[in-house]
């Protein structure tokens, strides 16, 4: 049986011959490719269980079909979406534990035309080494480190070909939390760390998407939107990486159903810290048959996934490889999206979806970033009872990023 692939842009599934045809003379040959190899393909019993479908158009038909379509709306769509490998991205903070897996997993995504490293002067690898490494991948995205010194501004002292034209910007720069630090301190810490990466995109590519990964997330993208929206530019911009938390909750559901969990999907809501984090379990077709007695216990192992991590690591590191692989997974999409190619991925953002400015929910990324924020949609019981548990703590946590915003400005 020939392979099939569900095409994003449709969520039709179709074999390599169909979709080719289809896309002949909108994109070069390498281009239909690499956005084929990124589609999904469709499992063995599923193809069989659609019977007729769109997916399964015979070849005359799909040529047919290109045919039909008119030139003048063909064009506008080949126009308006940008082929892969267009997008150039920087990783601040690339040279960290979570930086170089991440940066790795930026560089093989056939969307990057362009890499950028940058860490501080007392990085224990320096950036330009990471580059040097990643730039023997055979892949075709160049790869370039920068550096800036420790206590000097970023805005001032980086080169600014780092930042220039960049689309994506991963920020998984700052200080981990210690032992016996609270998220107050460590916030007081960090905020200063991530203002000054911002001051320089503000500068220097303030079209960009600002991706975070700066902890306390919670409280950082309040604090970093508020300033973005203070300096007249578009708070939408700052999106809060809670990926991890998906990733987490699809891997233990598979693990309690023997289900893959590549086919698992687990929305979580709310923010990114304990209580705050919240799986909804019910959305999900195959964590929706586990017993619910067991569910409470599920839904703290999530929360609680972080800590697992550090102490299998002997207080010596955190998730480190794991967030690196979520940060990627939500980059991509992001760089999907911008190419034309809806993606859906749970993100931290500015929200009006709950009476908290700032929350967690399904986000549709396209062209211009940020197009919309997805409601949460249907809580059991269970569920509906721990959401006003996460947004009270939620609702201090923005709280105090939002103070910081209002004591502070952008410098540039």
């Amino acid at each position: 049986m020939a392979d099939r692939r569900v095409d994003p842009d449709d969520g039709a599934a179709y074999t390599w011959d169909e979709f080719s045809v289809y896309y002949k003379g909108k994109y070069k040959k390498k281009a239909i490719e690499e956005y084929w190899e990124e589609c999904k393909p469709v499992k063995k019993g599923k193809d069989k269980a659609k019977g007729k479908g769109k997916g399964e158009e015979p070849k005359a038909k799909a040529k047919a079909k290109v045919k039909a379509e008119p030139k003048a709306k063909a064009k506008a769509k080949a126009k308006a979406r940008k082929p892969p490998g267009a997008f150039k991205v920087c990783v601040c903070g690339g040279a960290g534990g979570i930086g170089q897996p991440l940066s790795m997993f930026i560089a093989l995504d056939p969307n990057v035309k362009e890499l950028s490293v940058f860490d501080l002067n007392i990085a224990m690898v320096p950036p330009a080494g990471v580059a040097a490494d990643l730039g023997h991948l055979d892949k075709k995205s160049e790869v370039k480190g920068y550096v800036a010194e420790l206590g000097k501004p970023a805005v001032t002292d980086l080169d600014p070909e780092c930042l220039k034209g960049c689309n994506l910007v991963l920020i998984p720069a700052g200080m981990p939390r210690k032992p016996g630090q609270t998220r107050d301190d460590l916030f007081k810490v960090n905020a200063d760390i991530a203002k000054g990466i911002v001051e320089a995109c503000a500068k220097h590519c303030p079209e960009a998407i600002l991706a975070m990964i700066v902890n306390p997330v919670n409280s950082i993208v309040p604090a970093m939107a508020e300033l973005y929206k203070k300096k007249g530019l578009d708070p939408m911009k700052i999106v809060g990486v809670t990926t991890l938390d998906c990733v987490r909750a699809s891997k233990f559901v598979g693990q309690i159903t023997g289900k893959n969990p590549n086919f698992i999907n687990v929305p979580v809501i709310g923010g990114h810290a304990g209580i705050t984090i919240m799986p909804v379990f019910s959305q999900d077709k195959t964590a929706a048959t586990i017993d619910q007695e067991k569910i409470a216990e599920l839904d703290k192992r999530v929360q609680d996934a972080g800590t697992e991590v550090v102490n299998a690591k002997n207080g010596k590191g955190s998730a480190t490889l794991s967030m690196g692989y979520a940060g990627a997974r939500l980059g991509r999409s992001i760089l999907a999206g911008l190419a034309g190619r809806r993606r859906v991925e749970c993100a931290y953002v500015k929200s009006d979806i709950t009476d908290l400015p700032y929350f967690t929910s399904k986000v549709v990324f396209g062209e211009g970033g940020v197009q919309k924020v997805l409601p949460i949609g249907e809580l059991n019981e269970y569920e509906t009872k721990r959401l006003e548990e996460a947004k009270a703590a939620l609702k201090i946590e923005i709280e105090t990023g939002v103070k910081y915003a209002e004591a502070n400005e952008l410098n540039c």
